[in-house]
């Protein structure tokens, strides 16, 4: 590695490349490779239990991946007379509605990249249900172009035909036989998030409790642990204590480490903020925006809109092709005619008078 020293010229593009392949430097970037055609044909395993852990212990996960599959099913389903009956036969696990099942299989998909769903038959071919799949329990399999050829469920060892599974793959990218989890470029962020919270909550911890270090005026480690056992027994308490005299010398408190009296709560929404940012949930789609306007949140809100109905327009294609049934997905609440009106009434307001002018 370059030493650097007063007056030398060092190259940090040598030295960043040279850390890269021993120490991952944050600003190197490894290459990374399609899952697609391969000789000999592939096969691929969504990592689902390791992103579904992430999405049931991180609050902030939760909400931003459970917004979008609201916000992408809106106010339900539309169909026709026809669909509608096709779409009455879906109950998933019994209980579900076809929009539960439907709105289910995205969440999945968005959370570990791909989601799956058995598409029930009766004798005669047609649909009697679609049941939800463990994604991390069904294998991909492609032949050498790429092209799926079927599904593997692990646990059974039972095949599917490409036919027989709905299958949604989020932001799937060139050949790839699988999507993109959502949460796969914000491991780090999750990580800074749960280090600060974690941080945060011992600093508090220590200020209500701190450590305190006590001089006894014995070595005997007999009466060392009763003293100790004592006075922890009436820490957790809140208790009082009663010491003889002559046995405790000294009680010391322990220092405050450095910029142990940073606020880190700034630092915390920061994470916070980049998290949601980097999601493409507006703050206020998620209910604060401590610095937007109105003006300006329109202008997000439209923005949010154009991505949301770019995933509802996915899944009525998913819905037709693979299942055969035809559906609108309506977006909750649009604001383009009200920002329609408004430019209107501005340009109206604006206008001058030739009469006044002259």
């Amino acid at each position: 590695m370059t030493t650097l020293r007063t007056g030398q010229i060092t190259d940090f593009g040598s030295q960043i490349q040279k850390r890269a392949s021993d120490f991952k430097d944050a600003y190197y970037f490894e290459d990374k490779t399609t899952d697609g055609a391969a000789i000999g044909g592939s096969e691929y395993t969504p990592p689902f239990n390791k992103y579904h852990g992430i999405y049931r212990d991180v609050a902030e996960v939760r909400a931003v991946i459970n917004k979008l599959a609201s916000w992408t099913f809106g106010r339900g389903i539309q169909a026709d007379a026809k669909n509608e009956a096709k779409l009455k036969k879906i109950k998933g696990f019994g209980k579900d509605s076809s929009r539960m099942v439907l709105k289910n299989q995205w969440r999945t998909a968005m959370i570990c990249g791909d989601s799956f769903a058995h598409i029930v038959k009766d004798s005669n071919g047609r649909m009697t249900n679609l049941k939800p799949l463990n994604p991390q329990s069904i294998t991909i399999k492609a032949n050498n172009e790429g092209i799926i050829t079927g599904y593997e469920m692990k646990a059974t060892e039972d095949t599917f035909e490409p036919e027989d599974i709905y299958h949604l793959s989020y932001e799937r990218i060139a050949d790839e036989i699988h999507g993109i989890p959502f949460l796969e470029a914000l491991i780090s962020l999750i990580g800074a998030r749960n280090e600060a919270l974690q941080d945060l909550r011992i600093l508090y911890h220590r200020n209500i409790k701190p450590i305190l270090f006590f001089e006894v005026e014995t070595d005997d480690t007999t009466k060392i642990t009763a003293i100790e056992t004592t006075i922890n027994e009436a820490y957790k308490k809140s208790e009082n204590v009663v010491i003889p005299a002559g046995v405790v010398k000294e009680i010391k408190r322990s220092s405050t480490p450095q910029y142990g009296t940073m606020d880190s709560l700034p630092y915390i929404k920061f994470i916070v903020r980049q998290f949601v940012t980097a999601c493409g949930m507006p703050e206020v789609i998620m209910g604060w925006g401590e610095e937007t306007t109105e003006a300006s949140a329109s202008i997000i809100y439209l923005s949010y809109q154009q991505e949301i109905e770019d995933m509802q327009l996915y899944n009525q294609e998913m819905v037709e092709m693979q299942l055969g049934i035809t559906i609108e997905l309506e977006f909750p609440a649009s604001l383009e005619e009200k920002m329609q009106k408004n430019e209107s009434k501005r340009g109206k307001g604006t206008t001058t008078d030739p009469k006044k002018d002259g």
